[in-house]
């Protein structure tokens, strides 16, 4: 749980919104849902499991390549096809020897760059069914941002916030994925489509607010946020734009599309469904806390919880020490405003 988690009803925290949004959509993606990890090529290395000869855009590629395989396992009991997908459970026991060498944080990141491909709409529409399931005319967002490594608070009324919708030109990297006998193949065109959520602050000034990009790992390890060590970006406007040179060679953001609400998908009973899943959470919070790095709750054993502020909770030291670089900013700050 984290710091504002104890606060009024109608001001709701970006951050923490974020971390239950993230949770429920990863832990239960369609496309990759109970599947497990055969393969992971990566580092200029090549595929050992399939013919990656028969994929021109693999062997093409003049930018680093990172490709996954994905089973779907048989013979699942229906209380192991309920069990949620975590990096933690998306290798087959035994690990295989292919796979042997990935460390957690490997796991973390490959489950997220898989999982992101093609879902930054996705994510958007999550967040605003999410704001859809509270009171419109009262609802805040507290965007609580680290900000030239100082912390900066500011409230904003949920309507406020802006989908903002970029083209990435010459994208640095591809990104390749086979579940359930589909391929889901990223960087390969000369324009990438990306979007994101901006919050501009009481004052109006877009370029003085934030951006939330809850997709930002389909760009591998330099989609990170809080100096490498999130799964998403939430970071003040200007260091978003900084990042977007290493997501591709160039863009459009100063003249990119602005847009209040995304348009209904094909998706949306299950995005709502996510949406809904979080607001319960939310509405819990007091009771049923969650982690600070990856919005996991607890499952069996209690999570750790931060000693200094006894707010924040995690799942457990590697997860709070990754925490660390945005928490140390708000630990111990009031938890009402």
């Amino acid at each position: 749980m984290s710091l504002s988690q104890f606060t009024d009803d109608d001001v709701l925290d970006l951050h923490d919104i974020a971390l239950l949004l993230n949770y429920e959509r990863g832990t239960t993606e369609p496309r990759f849902r109970n599947t497990k990890l055969r393969e992971v090529a990566a580092h200029g290395a090549d595929f050992q499991t399939i013919d990656s000869g028969n994929i021109p855009q693999w062997v093409g590629a003049t930018v680093p390549r990172t490709g996954f395989v994905f089973d779907t396992p048989t013979g699942l009991t229906q209380e192991q096809k309920d069990e949620p997908d975590l990096p933690s459970n998306m290798l087959l026991r035994p690990v295989k020897p292919l796979l042997q060498h990935l460390t957690p944080k490997d796991l973390e990141l490959y489950y997220w760059q898989a999982r992101n491909h093609d879902a930054c709409f996705k994510t958007i529409a999550i967040f605003q069914y999410f704001m859809d399931l509270f009171q419109y005319e009262s609802t805040s967002i507290r965007v609580r941002v680290v900000d030239q490594n100082k912390p900066r608070t500011y409230t904003t009324h949920a309507s406020n916030r802006i989908i903002v919708e970029v083209n990435l030109y010459q994208p640095k990297s591809m990104n390749i994925s086979f579940a359930k006998r589909n391929m889901y193949i990223s960087g390969i065109d000369p324009v990438f489509y990306h979007a994101f959520l901006s919050f501009p602050p009481p004052s109006g000034k877009e370029e003085d607010g934030t951006i939330l990009d809850l997709s930002s790992l389909q760009f591998g390890d330099v989609g990170r946020g809080f100096k490498g060590k999130a799964v998403f970006v939430l970071e003040p406007v200007k260091d978003y734009v900084k990042r977007l040179d290493n997501f591709a060679v160039g863009n459009d953001y100063e003249e990119a599309k602005r847009s209040k609400f995304i348009n209904p998908s094909p998706f949306d009973d299950y995005l709502k469904d996510v949406a809904r899943r979080a607001k319960e959470r939310w509405d819990k919070r007091q009771t049923a806390p969650w982690c600070g790095h990856c919005g996991a709750p607890s499952r069996g054993a209690p999570l750790k919880r931060c000693a200094k502020c006894q707010v924040a909770y995690y799942c457990d030291a590697e997860h709070q020490l990754a925490a660390w670089q945005y928490h140390k900013h708000f630990c111990g700050e009031p938890t009402r405003k």
